[in-house]
């Protein structure tokens, strides 16, 4: 069968596809996909106009998208490293994009390209900390993005105002998580209600939807395994 981007799309073809996809998740290695796909295992830095012409021209578009959708998943995961928001929205956006892939609303090379640009927002990930003043680290910009979730908060608040209840949550984290968190509820409840208070006290969110509140505890439940490493 030829689709519309005039890549031959055989039933042997996905079925190497799918082989190697399954053996990839029962091993945890794609290095087949990337031999398969013609190209060198890719880095974000490697993402130039020769590399991506090399890519779009492969003779398995398929496989190299795959390697190209791995890495943008591995890449996204260290990047955002435990921000809920950003993991879930990079996780959906590389959804959304194979979906139309699959359903032939985009081409091979459409679908490389998008892939390609979304690498490229994964390199500059670590960098957003630094346009708020002061710059927020990983662990503020995950409360931050997920206050700003709320979209009362994002009309409401300014973005100084979010940052501080980010800094501020942070500030609770450190004081509050302790080695015994993960099998002491007490310590959890007092985690919990801390967090808690201090929205109230920057009256977040201003919609008083609970939605909100669950969001900012998950990010905390997100982060506190690592407080614990740190208070260890």
């Amino acid at each position: 069968m030829i689709h519309a981007d005039g890549h031959p799309r055989s039933l042997a073809e996905l079925s190497l596809l799918a082989a190697l996809l399954t053996a990839s998740t029962e091993t945890g290695e794609v290095i087949d996909i990337y031999e398969a796909a013609g190209m060198p295992k890719p880095e974000l830095s490697d993402l130039t106009p020769a590399y991506i012409k090399k890519v779009q021209d492969a003779s398995n578009p398929q496989l190299a998208i795959e390697a190209l959708r791995k890495l943008v998943l591995t890449e996204s995961g260290r990047a955002t490293r435990s921000n809920v928001i950003r993991e879930r929205a990079f996780s959906e956006r590389v959804r959304k994009l194979m979906n139309q892939y699959t359903n032939q609303q985009l081409t091979s090379a459409q679908v490389i390209a998008e892939l390609v640009e979304l690498a490229k927002e994964v390199r500059e990930e670590k960098e957003r900390g630094a346009t708020f003043d002061p710059p927020l680290d990983d662990d503020q910009l995950a409360f931050y993005d997920a206050v700003a979730d709320n979209e009362s908060a994002r009309l409401e608040q300014s973005d100084d105002v979010l940052a501080q209840i980010a800094r501020d949550l942070v500030g609770i984290m450190q004081r509050d998580v302790r080695t015994d968190w993960t099998v002491r509820d007490d310590v959890r409840a007092k985690l919990r209600s801390s967090v808690k208070r201090l929205l109230v006290k920057h009256k977040y969110p201003p919609d008083q939807q609970p939605d909100a509140i669950v969001l900012v505890l998950e990010q905390m439940e997100r982060l506190a395994p690592r407080f614990v490493d740190d208070a260890a």
